[in-house]
């Protein structure tokens, strides 16, 4: 009998649990990512622009993991220490970060671009690509994987987050949080 008890108990108490745990990692994310945030701003202060995002998308087995990590710029300088800023839900592996203009693609030099609603901030619409930090509403986003590990980041359709909201946890049980240069977040 009390071990029935025990056991009902267990059911009705771990769902709960395991989501509140899941909640304070959110919140732990959103806190480091307005960290990562303002060292992005102090970097652009001392350096007059922003650190050049990098993308790796090579290769058929590319992972959630393996593209736009951290710029390192950021680690050399003393803006951040990689330790802090390693993404709960990606073990091992930092927060990430887009920003529109100069970066690389696969180590080669390259413009890459951001990718916004045209209605931003509603994002009702369909996403238009941003190549310049003078032209595009936001300057650069970081984000998590999120809780799930995140999307595939290789569809056509896909390429467009982390700025729709569409692609933000909670509102999709695999999406991404996220916070963007002009103050936004995901909840």
């Amino acid at each position: 009998m009390v071990a029935a008890i025990l056991a009902l108990l267990t059911a009705i108490l771990f769902p709960v649990l395991s989501r509140a745990r899941t909640q304070g990692t959110v919140a732990r994310a959103h806190t480091e990512l307005a960290q990562v945030g303002l060292a992005l701003q102090m970097y652009a202060d001392d350096c007059g622009a922003f650190p050049p995002a990098r993308t790796y998308c090579s290769g058929l087995e590319m992972k959630i993991e393996d593209y736009n990590e951290l710029p390192p710029e950021l680690y050399k300088q003393g803006y951040i220490k990689l330790r802090k800023y390693l993404d709960p839900f990606n073990p091992g592996r930092a927060y990430k970060y887009i920003a529109p203009g100069p970066g690389f693609a696969n180590n080669v030099k390259t413009i890459l671009p951001i990718w916004v609603p045209e209605d931003y901030p509603h994002s009702t619409k369909a996403c238009v690509p941003y190549f310049d930090q003078k032209t595009s509403p936001l300057k650069w986003a970081v984000w998590s994987v999120g809780p799930t590990g995140g999307v595939d980041m290789f569809t056509s359709e896909q390429r467009q987050l982390p700025v729709p909201r569409w692609w933000w946890f909670p509102y999709r049980w695999d999406g991404v949080i996220v916070r963007l240069s002009d103050g936004r977040k995901s909840p």
